[in-house]
């Protein structure tokens, strides 16, 4: 969309709430917006649903036409996720909380078709050609955000570790209380013409002013305005970095701020990234946390990082992330204060080794989200318990190597017994093989469905997997499997969303868990499955036409829906 949401056309000098013009051509990065909504729609006052109607679909777009009208209390609460990816953290979300009222923001495809067939809106873009500041947005209570995380993670090139990219980049974003109007000041005359300037200092030639010693009426302190448009910050933040997917970060600051700054109601903030975020690069983290929660800054009362594993609340995998919540108002469910000092120095253990002292710049660690609160952990399910084999069978994940004569082991690691919890799942794992202890490396025969792939995250075995081919004939098992391994963990999205919204987390997940890794066998009734929201699915998928597709239903192992979109290939 366009940079700034103008529906008056107006050229006129901007002014400011009070009708005073703004000096030397200086515009606020406000948006421009005549107050329409659909409460002055003259189609739904005459009882139509906004999705039948033009003018509020055409007003709300890309967003769900509803969301023209203004929000009421007790009503859905509006959330936007962005990097919503296949749906991980919604179905998550879903599990303690599946009254929201949440837009999914995915540029990837296949993720997002996934993602709105699992029923979920989804907003098929990159997020950078988004304005936060869409007056469809007002109403907006909840946020989360999963940035990419290739160039922070240990598989990818490392390019988000580059010390002086990401110093540069902490002072960027640094910026962002002033970008965005957050940044209070002692006199804000000057940009009136006033006698006084930024920090309320007589400018030079402005002495004989009349209010050059005293306070005039355009005189007062204040929050500056909004001075940079979101795309503006965005390329600013871009410029610092060899890689523009590092600079993504900054938009966990873009979106939380405009909102603010457009009025919306935001309650809280959630983010997942790599858990090298704060191990490596934990400047950027601290940068969010300061903006967040400083004075200067959105002045919120609570913004935690911690990094938590999946597989403590229930995966049959690991997933280490970092996590951060934020609330504006009151703490989060299951905060915590702990030891900072010594919660620093474990987390930053390995620079402490190699360098004697802490990184320069890291988040304060001293308080965090505790979920268990003294309750006992959920059963640790093994990859075998999970998939159903032998517990004394093996995974081989890179097929068949040579063995190190003086171990006797296959050399390159990729091999582990299913006797334990797996390891974090990566793309290449849909062509893992399993085997017997007795079949020798390399050699075993039994496979993995993607249903069965994705329950090792903590997706249900009918989530929607979905490809839309990009040649004739293409498969896009590898693409889906990418999904996957890249995906928030159902287990973990639940346990932070209940942190913020919703109900407590721990028996829905419980019995979530017990239903996809089968436990019933060992004695534990599971629970019943979470119904999806099939209004939106129909809403979105109204896009595709409905065909079948077999053979690839028959090549990819597990059960599936009957019928899947013409031109995309699904897994459910």
């Amino acid at each position: 969309m366009a940079d700034t949401h103008v529906r008056t056309g107006s050229t006129a000098a901007a002014t400011d709430a009070e009708g005073r013009p703004y000096a030397t051509g200086f515009r606020p990065a406000t948006l421009d917006w005549d107050g329409w909504t659909c409460a002055d729609c003259t189609v739904c006052t005459a009882g139509s649903a906004c999705a039948d109607c033009q003018e509020c679909t055409a007003f709300a777009a890309p967003w769900p036409p509803h969301w023209a009208k203004d929000w009421q209390e007790g009503q859905p609460e509006p959330g936007v996720e962005i990097f919503g990816g296949p749906g991980g953290m919604s179905a998550g979300r879903a599990l303690v909380d599946d009254g929201g009222d949440w837009a999914l923001v995915e540029w990837n495809r296949d993720a997002a078709a996934t993602a709105r067939a699992a029923g979920h809106w989804v907003v098929e873009a990159d997020v950078r050609t988004l304005d936060p500041r869409h007056p469809a947005l007002r109403c907006v209570r909840r946020f989360h955000g999963s940035p990419p995380c290739q160039t922070l993670s240990d598989a990818g090139k490392h390019a988000g570790w580059n010390s002086s990219e990401i110093s540069e980049l902490q002072s960027i974003m640094w910026q962002a209380s002033e970008a965005f109007g957050f940044l209070e000041v002692d006199d804000l005359c000057s940009l009136y013409g006033g006698p006084h300037g930024y920090y309320g200092d007589v400018n030079d030639d402005m002495g004989d002013h009349p209010d050059a010693d005293g306070w005039g009426e355009q005189c007062g302190g204040g929050h500056l305005p909004p001075c940079m448009t979101p795309a503006a910050f965005r390329t600013w933040a871009a410029s610092a970095v060899s890689d523009e997917r590092t600079a993504l970060m900054a938009e966990m600051l873009i979106w939380p701020m405009c909102l603010v700054q457009i009025g919306a109601p935001l309650v809280s903030i959630t983010m997942e990234q790599s858990a090298n975020l704060l191990k490596q690069v934990p400047a950027l983290a601290e940068a969010i946390q300061s903006e967040l929660v400083s004075v200067e800054g959105l002045g919120w009362t609570w913004c935690s990082w911690q990094i938590a594993d999946a597989a403590d609340y229930g995966a049959a995998t690991h997933r280490e992330r970092a996590w951060m919540v934020a609330t504006r108002y009151d703490k989060p469910r299951y905060a915590e204060h702990v030891n900072g000092d010594s919660a620093a120095r474990e987390m930053w253990s390995h620079v402490l080794k190699k360098t004697g002292r802490l990184p320069d710049w890291t988040p304060e660690l001293d308080s965090r989200i505790e979920p268990y609160q003294g309750r006992p952990a959920l059963p640790t399910v093994t990859m075998a318990a999970a998939l159903d084999l032998p517990e004394d069978w093996w995974a081989d994940t890179r097929g068949k190597r040579k063995v190190n004569p003086a171990t006797g082991k296959a050399m390159g690691g990729g091999s582990f017994r299913l006797n334990a919890v797996g390891q974090c799942v990566t793309a290449p794992w849909y062509g893992i093989k399993f085997r017997p202890a007795s079949v020798p490396q390399g050699e075993g025969t039994v496979t993995i469905s993607l249903p069965d792939l994705g329950a090792l995250v903590g997706f249900r075995r009918d989530h929607p997997w979905t490809y839309i081919p990009a040649r004739t004939g293409a498969k896009g098992t590898r693409n889906i499997a990418q999904m996957i391994a890249d995906a928030v963990s159902v287990f973990a999205g639940a346990v932070f969303s209940s942190a913020v919204q919703g109900k407590d987390w721990y028996e829905p997940t419980a019995d979530y868990q017990a239903n996809l890794y089968r436990l019933d066998r060992h004695g534990r009734k599971p629970a019943p499955e979470v119904p999806a929201a099939r209004a939106r699915q129909a809403e979105q998928m109204s896009l595709f036409a409905e065909t079948d597709d077999k053979q690839l239903l028959r090549k990819l192992f597990a059960p599936r829906t009957p019928t899947a979109p013409a031109s995309v290939h699904r897994v459910a």
